[in-house]
């Protein structure tokens, strides 16, 4: 707020209403993950959009309810598949 105020002094005369925070998930690739669970039958993880959810997020959506209803999938879901993530970034082995 205080730096806002600076870039415009208008700001100070503006009440504030309202206030928002989040957080940005992200994967060691940058790659969203997106597919069932292994040993949890069932259950679709769609999550590390890196904030990039909005934009990609139609896509996914309509990926995930073809993984969900077996439909043939839009896009090719095996590059999204979780279970990549148990070999992270750069080659080191995850800990899980």
């Amino acid at each position: 707020y205080r730096r806002a105020c600076e870039l415009m002094p208008e700001l100070k005369r503006v009440a504030i209403s309202d206030a928002w925070a989040g957080y940005i998930d992200s994967t060691p690739d940058g790659i969203p993950a997106v597919g069932e669970i292994e040993g949890i039958p069932g259950f679709i993880l769609a999550a590390g959009f890196s904030g990039h959810g909005f934009g990609i997020g139609p896509g996914a959506g309509h990926m995930i309810a073809d993984i969900i209803t077996g439909s043939e999938p839009i896009v090719d879901p095996r590059p999204y598949r979780p279970e990549r993530l148990k070999t992270v970034a750069w080659g080191k082995v995850a800990e899980f």
